[in-house]
């Protein structure tokens, strides 16, 4: 992070922490300052899961779980009231875009909570611990090194990419002016579409099978028996298809090194 930036989230942190009787050690909330447009959130973990909610006010709050100490227990009565070193979360933000990062807890992981609006597109990446959001409605990015993606109840577009670990998708509605994409090297990508969804597809699969319940329209010719499978012939490490669902329309692409793929149509 560069100085400025890091400065910037600290004075931010700072000031949030001042103004509002609701911030404590491990838990910040961020007020809307700018409604131009939905906002970004950020974040990057190195050991922790991410888990978002939504709920019907502006503000955005990020909490710590299960780390956060009870300060607020001393002799004779006496409270704390500074932020314990370590234990703050930091805040930048800039033209909507918010930048959070984890207290640092001595190479101990954070799990972390976030709290936001429905409308709000998320950047989220964590190298040991699982992604979680449920019902956001944005540009969705999420990248897990070793462990599950999981999106439920999501609209939008979706760029999901796991290493070790399995990706679960729902969608209610998908952006059509915008590509999705789904990428793992070693675990399941299962993702439900709505049914009205006009897409071309694009597939990169190596030991991975691909399954689908859409009338998929596969290299000219149309496959509409229920769930069946995509993979045709002989599989090497490197297949290539193509296709499209509803006449074709937005583009999405899965990549699968070793892992099924699964296309579901939303009931």
């Amino acid at each position: 992070m560069k100085p400025k930036m890091a400065l910037g989230g600290l004075l931010l942190g700072a000031c949030l922490l001042g103004s509002s009787q609701t911030n404590s050690p491990g838990r910040v909330v961020i007020p809307p300052r700018n409604s131009a447009g939905p906002r970004v959130i950020e974040l990057s973990l190195t050991m922790g899961n991410i888990t978002v909610k939504t709920h019907a006010g502006g503000d955005v709050i990020a909490e710590t779980e299960g780390g956060s100490h009870d300060y607020s227990r001393a002799a004779n009565g006496m409270h704390r009231i500074d932020i314990p070193p370590g234990e703050d979360i930091g805040v930048s933000e800039h033209d909507n875009v918010i930048r959070l990062q984890a207290p640092w807890r001595g190479g101990r992981g954070n799990n972390m909570v976030l709290t936001v609006p429905v409308q709000t597109s998320l950047s989220l990446k964590t190298t040991l611990g699982n992604i979680t959001v449920d019902g956001v409605n944005g540009e969705i990015d999420a990248t897990s090194t070793s462990g599950n993606i999981t999106l439920t109840n999501v609209s939008g577009t979706v760029v999901a990419s796991s290493t070790l670990g399995s990706q679960k998708v729902s969608m209610d509605r998908v952006d059509q002016s915008k590509p999705l994409a789904f990428s793992s090297v070693n675990g399941s990508i299962d993702v439900t579409f709505p049914p009205d969804l006009k897409a071309n597809l694009s597939f990169r699969t190596g030991l991975s099978e691909t399954w689908s319940d859409f009338d998929v329209t596969l290299n000219g010719a149309r496959r509409s028996d229920g769930m069946h499978s995509l993979t045709q012939g002989h599989r090497s490490m490197d297949n290539r298809m193509a296709g499209t669902i509803n006449g074709g329309g937005v583009e999405i692409s899965f990549h699968a090194v070793n892992g099924r793929i699964m296309i579901h149509k939303k009931k």
